[in-house]
């Protein structure tokens, strides 16, 4: 037998995430709640206020996304006059180039004046100055396009880190609601309606007692015996067992302090009988063998030997006449009166309150377990006495 204690396999100290004024506790110590439930509120209203003004930020960057789209497509539209009046610009410097030859030709021959080829000279200079302001001006619309479609991807960023900024204040809304993060028991609740809380308050305990642990110590000693799916009972202050479980870990290293070895087995907590925390005593079985169990007190010793007394009939009891009393012998007993026969036994070892008979006594004998101190071998007794032996 070892002192243990039990641990819940899920147990948590809710703590809140943020800080403000609690406006709402949904549950009570002692409730049983499951995942996902709502335990209490946190004022949120400044937060929503804060994912609201993010949210407008997110409408007014998409504003200017459209915005600077048009501006874009206007650009483009523009671009694309500039480069139809670079086509007529084109051709009409074609046109005048062609003139010009055509009239040097004849200034050459003498059908024409200077005058009139200096005209056409200056016609032909000019469409070549058109074309080149207008192959300028395309370029100027190709770097404003530029410009434009920059200033779409620069309002798509903003947008971006806009709905970001909505995303984390709307994620850190959520941490003003608490719900509980398994299904458990309520514990205590500190706290109450209109308290502020910050990041370090304890707001309540949530424990699943569905399934617990124990927790043993066992001396080094004892360390080679062990292994996992070892029997382990849980036992009350009366020796009764409360469940019964099996090795599920064992430490690898040896506490350096107590010079023990960290078992841990599981248990069910059927009817809540068992609490997180509890100090129990726990018995983990090394090895089980058929034996008998009888009650310590049940034992008597004379001449130094052991015996027991066993309620059986007077046939059966060996008995060839009652036992003297203080009123004397029976001057007849029946054949089936119950009788307190005196047994010798051998003893094994002390369990808790009971000890084994090694030798003597059967599981199915009927033992004395009161007022043995006033028992005679061969006395008869009454029925209520007698109690059956106990196997382990």
């Amino acid at each position: 037998d070892y002192a243990a204690s039990l641990d819940s396999r899920q147990s948590v100290t809710l703590q809140p995430r943020v800080s403000g004024q609690v406006i709402a506790i949904y549950v009570r110590p002692g409730q049983q709640v499951s995942a996902g439930d709502p335990i209490l509120q946190i004022d949120a209203a400044e937060q929503r206020a804060q994912v609201a003004s993010r949210a407008a930020a997110v409408d007014t960057a998409a504003a200017d996304i459209s915005a600077a789209q048009a501006d874009v497509a206007n650009a483009i539209d523009s671009l694309n006059s500039l480069q139809a009046r670079r086509a007529s610009a084109q051709s009409t410097v074609q046109l005048n180039q062609r003139e010009y030859a055509r009239y040097q030709d004849l200034y050459n021959q003498g059908a024409t004046s200077k005058q009139v080829l200096d005209q056409r000279l200056n016609a032909l200079q000019t469409s070549q100055a058109d074309l080149r302001q207008a192959e300028a001006d395309i370029r100027a619309q190709q770097s404003a396009i530029n410009r434009s479609r920059a200033n779409v991807v620069k309002n798509q960023r903003a947008m971006q880190e806009a709905e970001a900024n909505v995303s984390q204040v709307a994620a850190q809304l959520g941490y003003y609601s608490i719900n509980a993060p398994f299904s458990g028991i309520v514990g205590d609740i500190p706290i109450k309606e209109g308290d502020f809380v910050d990041v370090g308050s304890q707001m309540l305990t949530l424990t699943q007692n569905r399934e617990l642990e124990i927790q043993i110590a066992v001396p080094l000693e004892r360390a080679s015996d062990l292994q996992r799916g070892l029997p382990v009972k849980l036992l009350d202050d009366r020796d009764q067992v409360l469940q019964t479980g099996r090795v599920s870990f064992i430490a690898p290293n040896v506490d350096s302090a107590t010079q023990s070895v960290l078992v841990k087995a599981k248990f069910a907590n059927t009817g809540n009988k068992l609490r997180s925390a509890q100090f129990v005593r726990a018995r983990v079985i090394w090895a089980a063998n058929p034996g008998v169990l009888v009650p310590t007190t049940a034992v008597s010793r004379l001449g130094g030997k052991d015996f027991i007394f066993v309620a059986t009939s007077f046939k059966d009891s060996g008995c060839e006449a009652p036992a003297q009393t203080g009123f004397g012998a029976p001057a007849k007993v029946a054949p089936d009166q119950l009788t307190a026969a005196q047994k010798p036994i051998k003893l094994g070892k002390i369990i808790g309150n009971n000890q084994e008979v090694l030798e003597g006594l059967k599981a199915s004998d009927r033992i004395i377990t009161s007022n043995i101190l006033q028992l005679q071998n061969c006395m008869p007794i009454s029925d209520a006495v007698a109690q059956p032996a106990q196997s382990p």
